[in-house]
C-alpha cells in the first residue's frame, strides 16, 4: 500500500523547535496554491499541517522562515487527541524529506534577470561553407 505526499508551498509562520523527552520536533503549516483553472479569477490555497522530528526539524528551523518556499515529502497521518473531553482527529503530514526550492517571497527584493540577446557578444565558430552537407 502507498501513502506518500509531495507538497510545494510557502511556510505560513517561522518554524520553532519543541522538545519532548530525548527528541525534538517542529510543527509548521504549508500554504499550497491550487492550479488556476480556465475562467477562474484566482486560485485557491490549501493549508497543510506538517510535523518533522530531530534532524529534519533542525534543518527547517535553521534554514527556513515565514514565506519561504519548500518542498516536502512525507506520509499522511491521523493524529488522535482529546480536547474538552472530546475525541478528535487531525490529519497531518509526517515529513521525511525536505527540499530547498526557492527563496522568500518579497516585494522589496525583485530578482531581475537580463534575457536580452546581443549577437555581437557571441563568437562565430564556423561558417555555412564549413558544413559538409
Amino acid at each position: 500500500m502507498l501513502n506518500t505526499v509531495l507538497l510545494t508551498g510557502r511556510l505560513t509562520a517561522t518554524p520553532e523547535i519543541r522538545n519532548t523527552g530525548d527528541s525534538h520536533y517542529c510543527r509548521f503549516s504549508l500554504a499550497v496554491q491550487r492550479p488556476k483553472y480556465k475562467g477562474e479569477e484566482s486560485s485557491e490555497t490549501d493549508f497543510f499541517n506538517c510535523i518533522t522530528w530531530n534532524g529534519n526539524a533542525d534543518v527547517i528551523c535553521k534554514w527556513f522562515n515565514k514565506g519561504d518556499i519548500m518542498t516536502v515529502v512525507g506520509n499522511l497521518r491521523n493524529h488522535k487527541y482529546k480536547k474538552d473531553g472530546e475525541n478528535r482527529i487531525a490529519t497531518q503530514v509526517l515529513v521525511r524529506e525536505i527540499h530547498f526550492t526557492g527563496g522568500r517571497k518579497s516585494s522589496d527584493e525583485q530578482q531581475k534577470y537580463d534575457f536580452s540577446y546581443n549577437p555581437d557578444e557571441f563568437e562565430e565558430i564556423f561558417s555555412d561553407e564549413d558544413v559538409p552537407f
